[in-house]
């Protein structure tokens, strides 16, 4: 079952080590999870194989320490941190850490649930099994809990079937992944909450369901059912005349800048955030 990232991330650090057919980076990146605040971050152990056979194509693009890189690639979401077999590596060689945008984890996924949709606080709520091949070596798998607002029609209709029928469904799923952490009590110091990846889900789409055959079934086009004098309907302006602006309409000049002014600062993202023991196991190459 895949499951595929793309980011944008700052490299802290890296190293190279060479093998007989490849030359293998290991890189530890961090990626920004919020604009307003620069210490929200996540960390991601990413790996790539570069053939040293020239004549095979690659996308790992060669790169420096404290670049920026826009990241594709296999991955497995473990406690805190990511851990990646990069596909492709492109340098953003105008980006630093301070202007890296916040786009956070981008993920397509297939996952696994048994469950049937429970509604919280107003979010539809189901938990998936995900697994991917790192290595011999690497975690295989994980779980996310995947939310999406209830009031979203074309997501709940697809999230309500699922199961209804069937003891477990397939889906591919499609969001911004990211780790909530865990809560622990004061008084016992113990861990009241464990963490969780968290999916805002974008799109869904069931791979294994119950549902009817709709071959035969006429298919409902919206454009098509638009009426053809619509364009009547719509009032025209008479030739020559300058069309009116509406009154209290803001033009982009007086609008204000949308972001807020940020305290960007590496350092305070790395005091905020320790560097997590990211094991650094070795990785097959044949993945």
């Amino acid at each position: 079952m895949p499951a595929k990232l793309s980011t944008i991330c700052y490299i802290h650090d890296s190293t190279q080590r060479s093998t007989k057919e490849y030359s293998i980076k290991e890189i530890t990146g961090i990626s920004r999870l919020s604009d307003e605040d620069p210490t929200k971050i996540i960390y991601l152990k990413i790996k790539a194989f570069v053939p040293l056979d020239k004549e095979i194509e690659t996308h790992i693009e060669e790169y420096e320490n404290g670049q920026v890189i826009y990241l594709r690639g296999k991955f497995i979401a473990c406690n805190g941190w990511y851990t990646v077999n990069a596909t492709s590596i492109k340098p953003m060689p105008n980006l630093d850490f301070d202007m890296m945008p916040a786009v956070g984890i981008n993920i397509m996924v297939t996952g696994l649930t048994t469950q049937t949709v429970k509604n919280v606080d107003g979010e539809s709520v189901l938990d998936f099994h995900v697994e991917e091949n790192l290595g011999d070596r690497e975690p295989k798998d994980f779980w996310l809990e995947m939310r999406h607002n209830s009031n979203i029609n074309y997501l709940a209709n697809k999230t309500n079937s699922i199961n209804q029928t069937m003891r477990s469904t397939m889906a591919i799923l499609t969001g911004l992944l990211y780790y909530q952490e865990s809560v622990v009590d004061t008084s016992t110091s113990d861990e009241s909450t464990p963490g969780k990846h968290i999916l805002k889900l974008d799109d869904i789409s069931l791979i294994s369901s119950n549902r009817p055959n709709t071959s035969a079934q006429s298919i409902n086009l919206p454009w098509l059912n638009q009426e053809s004098t619509s364009s009547r309907n719509t009032p025209r302006t008479p030739r020559g005349s300058t069309p009116r602006s509406k009154r209290g309409r803001v033009t982009l000049s007086q609008l204000s800048p949308t972001r807020k002014t940020r305290s960007q600062s590496l350092a305070s993202a790395l005091q905020e955030n320790p560097l997590p023991t990211m094991t650094q196991n070795e990785t097959s190459s044949e993945t």
